[in-house]
């Protein structure tokens, strides 16, 4: 049956890849030259693929460009033939597994993946996570899966924690909106992608965004800000719908990036004529990057804690949640989704971290001292009742009981708080979002990515796993399997999971449903159904009741006060 099944969803790939794709000999002739709007690009031949990389959307925004809405880039004349990803915004000055190395302030550039021949190829603009602080394009350099089912990708940077959210008073524009700087230039790479994808064979009347994590709830942001209206014709939305209730207002935002600047600064020389007490926007445009990259980063991001766009009066004129409610988000077909085990990535970090701070450090997974343990279960619940109202003995004993997670103790307390979270955190609002959608008369679909044998997004070092917890279906454990980025070599069962969803995704830029001759069938969100996205022994790619999904992740008794 299995074989049937994987056969069937790869005859649908290779059905849906469009005729008139050069041999990979062909290519290896000449390396085509695209004429954009600003000046000459030169592809890196990829195989089947030209990937186009490091192409400038807007300006470096540095100098008297820093903190303000992105500005075009200047013309070239003498062709762009990189061989990689440009470098990365800035990052966040606090360590993280996930940082990218090599940032600059100079970092609004894009790539470009695409099949060889004239198309017209849908498009695909995928915005890369990290908490709006890390991450970057070049983890997702090799879109092959997808575009080798006929789609063009774009994957784009966008400024990242203080540089691209930043909100002191002293930067209000004419109109008295500050900050979202990020996703302007999200919006400025939607624009340049309208303006230029026909050159690269893509179909500028039909262009997808799509993200995970922040990139998903950047997806999310645009679906509500007005200035995204036109830019795009379908959106996908991964383990995206997190933080719906937490965004700040200007005022909000403004305090708290006073508060960072005031730390950042204290005890250091600012440039001639600038007094730390009546900051203006020169003084502010023209602070070393020195002080940017350590203290105001780091200061940043304690001060704001979880980072998401804010009401600026700009880019968002009221929260993204408000904006849905009222009616006023843009109606597109919508993929939503999110994974089983999303909260388990973040306790794998906090054991790596442990595991690293350790004297001496261990990385002996037999050694399973460094797991949550009972009382720190018992903790975190008395913290979410804190934030959420949910009664710490009702999440402990009625909710997630030690005793539902298995038969191991050392394990029980990690998958139980892990499961509250990722219920409270993405997927019950996943799913509010993908309901006030269908509500709205939308075409929405929704899944849930579940494979348990997913490789570990973190704590993997020359082929071994250093920690103790088993990650399953973990946040952003579904990227692998859309994008090229792990050495490991999947199982077959794998196989044919990534070909369902490789599929799935590209018939849906394609067409707006994901559905496609031979592959499972998935019935739309409104009809009641949740996609299942598995391997073939760990239940395979199914259709499960809406009903359930909400029982399993208890949306309609303990976050039955999360709402969208």
């Amino acid at each position: 049956m299995q074989k049937t099944i994987t056969a069937r969803i790869r005859a649908a790939a290779s059905g849906l890849i469009l005729a008139g794709l050069m041999s990979a000999s062909a290519l290896a002739q000449a390396a085509p030259v695209v004429q954009t709007r600003g000046g000459p690009v030169q592809a890196t031949v990829r195989g089947d693929m030209l990937s186009y990389f490091a192409i400038p959307f807007a300006a470096p925004p540095v100098g008297d460009l820093r903190w303000r809405a992105p500005q075009p880039a200047a013309k070239w004349t003498a062709p762009i033939a990189a061989a990689k990803t440009a470098s990365p915004c800035l990052q966040t000055g606090l360590a993280s597994a996930f940082r990218a190395g090599n940032d600059s302030e100079d970092c609004l550039y894009l790539d470009v993946h695409a099949p060889a021949g004239k198309g017209p190829f849908p498009v695909m603009v995928w915005i890369h996570g990290g908490a709006f602080a890390l991450g970057d394009a070049s983890t997702y350099a090799d879109p092959s899966r997808l575009v080798s089912r006929g789609v063009v990708v774009v994957a784009i940077h966008y400024r990242l924690g203080a540089m691209g959210f930043l909100a002191h008073p002293a930067l209000r524009d004419a109109k008295g909106s500050a900050g979202d700087y990020g996703m302007m230039d999200q919006q400025a790479a939607l624009q340049w992608v309208r303006a230029n994808i026909s050159r690269f064979g893509g179909d500028a009347r039909n262009v997808t965004i799509f993200g995970e994590s922040a990139g998903g709830f950047s997806v999310l942001t645009h679906l509500a800000s007005p200035l995204s209206k036109g830019l795009f014709d379908k959106a996908i939305i991964q383990s995206g719908a997190y933080g719906v209730g937490e965004q700040l207002t200007q005022a909000g935002m403004e305090a708290r990036s006073q508060a960072a600047l005031t730390s950042a600064l204290d005890g250091q020389a600012l440039p001639p004529g600038c007094d730390a007490a009546a900051l203006t926007a020169a003084c502010l445009r023209a602070l070393p990057e020195s002080l940017l990259r350590g203290k105001l980063l780091a200061a940043y991001g304690r001060e704001v804690g979880n980072l998401v766009p804010s009401v600026d009066g700009r880019v968002l004129p009221d929260t993204v949640q408000a904006l849905f409610a009222a009616g006023r988000n843009h109606r597109v077909p919508v993929l939503n989704g999110a994974n089983e085990d999303e909260n388990r990535l973040f306790l794998a970090l906090d054991e790596l971290g442990r595991r690293v701070a350790a004297r001496p450090p261990s990385f002996d997974p037999a050694d399973r001292s460094f797991l949550l343990t009972p009382a720190a279960y018992l903790a975190s619940a008395k913290a979410v009742e804190a934030r959420l109202g949910v009664p710490a003995a009702d999440l402990t004993e009625k909710y997630y009981p030690l005793s539902r997670f298995g038969d191991d103790p050392a394990l029980q307390p990690s998958f139980a708080a892990a499961a509250a979270a990722t219920a409270s955190t993405f997927s019950c609002n996943g799913v509010n979002v993908s309901e006030r959608i269908a509500a709205q008369g939308g075409r929405v679909w929704m899944y849930e990515f579940r494979d348990q044998t997913a490789p570990p997004v973190v704590g993997t070092f020359g082929g071994r796993y250093i920690l103790s917890l088993p990650q399953g279906a973990a946040h952003a454990a579904e990227l692998s399997y859309l994008f090229a980025q792990r050495e490991a070599k999947p199982t077959e069962e794998q196989k044919a999971l990534q070909a369902a969803m490789a599929t799935y995704w590209t018939q849906f830029a394609r067409t707006g449903d994901p559905n496609a001759p031979g592959a499972p069938a998935w019935a739309p969100f409104a009809k009641g159904s949740v996609q299942a996205l598995d391997v073939a022994s760990g239940g395979g790619v199914t259709p499960m009741a809406s009903e359930a999904f909400r029982d399993q992740h208890h949306c309609r008794t303990a976050w039955s006060g999360l709402t969208f």
